[in-house]
């Protein structure tokens, strides 16, 4: 037990952190404050940090993502620049800045391991805003009827839907730290994007929604010229520790280990750690719903929706929306990470053998429709877990509903990221390990015994890959025809660029006739 006097001490510490978290806002106080809370946290046991988490981790969310309350408010000047230490390192071109916020944040920091250490004992838990939800879990958890079955209807929310004793009926989420925290690393790229589109597009879904209202109203994302501001410095902070996250959190060549279960009962270990790969799933679920699904009028399968009583009361709220834009640079790393389990192999090439791709099940719908085994597993293949699967109905209809409804106002480079997202997943026999290098992180970490085949000679398609491309048929085929009414509806945009898309698409196609016959 905590004596009295240690527990008044770091309660007090932390308010003080508190209050230097709030006026933190230039680059030398950002990393003051910065070394001050790993000192608080390098010096306190675990009990100790409830104070912390409690008193001075909810302002320090919303210093990192310029998110303001109404207590920060008056300490703000109209006139400053975003005040979120992201933002601040990125605009600053100051590399100590910009190393000692990755620092605090990354998964292996003091703040991480402080995390841990207080979910590990489920000492502080927190209620996560209902408006800053993906839109369509927002709609769903207004109704008594539909909240009841949204923890059975999504993973992302199993186990988190809980009533609140306050009010009565209202239902609400309830976190840990680290969910807490990973929730709004997510929606901060989505709060972005929905301030860019109010700011160039005529939004005609006033009634709809004020979630774009609520964003634009958070000081650094109004007015044009600091947007501007924000969107050139974006740049790589972000970037890094949304991979970092991915590498840390999501496995991708040994997945396996962790599931005992999920091959053979014989090869049962009792070293395997669930939590891993309940981590990992968690993490994958929430960037889906965050920024493939959001304002999907159709989330989930039908079938499945129907299923457990779930209604599509959102589909009259959500129809014909746009997707949020400025995600295309986000999805493109997450896809092509999370495809690196469609490309890993073993060590095969180095003994002159060649190991095929993972076994595919080949379904001409994204809802739920039969499917059937396509290609054999190669004995060399390694017995892991694709993340395709979670990523492909999501990430289609994503694409989808930009070639659909995105208007002719819309950015032709918010539209020719998506489609940079869409040919990535459509080649990964040419994903590679460098494609992460430029974020400047060491990929050691990756298992040295995997080879991936984009780095053998003469890479690219081949008949390895006919279960791939027919297991993901629809984006060979359905989402080239809606393609083309997109690239009509921009051609004036920038001909040259999109006569390009064009001719990349054509030979896209070929690999389509190419598997089917």
């Amino acid at each position: 037990m905590i004596p009295p006097s240690y527990a008044v001490d770091s309660q007090s510490q932390a308010q003080d952190l508190a209050s230097a978290v709030l006026t933190s806002s230039t680059p030398p106080k950002i990393v003051s404050t910065c070394v001050s809370i790993e000192s608080f946290l390098n010096s306190h046991t675990p009990d100790q940090f409830r104070h912390f988490f409690s008193i001075a981790f909810p302002t320090l969310i919303c210093k990192l993502f310029g998110f303001d309350d109404a207590s920060s408010q008056s300490l703000q000047s109209p006139q400053s620049l975003p005040n979120g230490w992201i933002d601040s390192a990125s605009l600053s071109n100051d590399s100590e800045v910009a190393s000692k916020v990755f620092s605090l944040l990354a998964p292996n920091g003091t703040l991480m391991n402080a995390i841990s250490a207080i979910d590990r004992h489920s000492l502080v838990k927190y209620v996560f805003p209902s408006e800053r939800l993906p839109e369509w879990a927002r709609f769903m958890l207004s109704s008594e009827k539909d909240c009841r079955v949204l923890s059975e209807l999504c993973p992302l929310f199993k186990g988190k839907v809980k009533e609140d004793k306050i009010k009565g009926s209202l239902y609400q989420i309830r976190l840990s730290v680290f969910e807490y925290y990973m929730f709004w690393f997510a929606y901060y790229p989505v709060c972005r994007g929905n301030s860019e589109r109010l700011d160039t597009v005529s939004i005609k879904r006033s009634k709809k929604s004020t979630l774009e209202n609520w964003a634009y109203s958070i000081k650094g994302f109004s007015g044009s010229s600091k947007r501007e501001l924000v969107q050139k410095a974006e740049g790589k902070l972000y970037m890094r520790l949304f991979f970092a996250y991915l590498h840390a959190f999501v496995p991708i060549f040994d997945l396996n280990m962790h599931q005992p279960y999920r091959s053979s009962i014989l090869n049962h270990s009792l070293t395997c750690d669930s939590s891993v790969i309940l981590r990992a799933e968690f993490m994958v679920d929430l960037f889906v719903h965050y920024w493939l699904v959001d304002n999907d009028f159709s989330p989930l399968p039908v079938n499945v929706f129907k299923s457990l009583g779930g209604s599509f009361r959102c589909r009259s709220v959500l129809c014909e929306s746009q997707p949020t834009s400025a995600l295309g640079e986000l999805l493109k790393l997450f896809v092509k990470y999370l495809n690196l389990s469609s490309v890993a192999v073993t060590d095969g090439y180095e003994s002159g053998e060649y190991c095929g791709s993972p076994r595919w099940r080949v379904s001409t719908s994204f809802d739920g429709g039969k499917s059937r085994d396509v290609v054999p597993v190669s004995p060399c293949i390694r017995s892991f877990i694709s993340w395709n699967s979670w990523i492909q109905r999501p990430l289609y209809r994503f694409i989808l509903r930009t070639f659909l409804f995105s208007p002719v106002e819309t950015s032709i480079k918010n539209a020719s990221q998506v489609f940079s997202v869409w040919v990535s997943y459509m080649e990964p026999w040419n994903i590679s390990l460098d494609d992460f290098s430029e974020l400047g992180l060491i990929t050691e970490g990756f298992d040295k015994s995997v080879r991936l085949e984009s780095q053998s000679p003469g890479c690219g398609y081949s008949s390895f890959w006919q279960g791939y491309v027919l297991s993901n048929y629809l984006y060979y085929s359905s989402l080239v025809m809606h393609f083309i009414g997109f690239a009509h509806k921009f051609l004036h945009k920038d001909p040259g660029l999109v006569v390009q898309m064009v001719l990349k698409v054509c030979l896209l196609t070929e690999i389509l006739f190419v598997s089917v016959n």
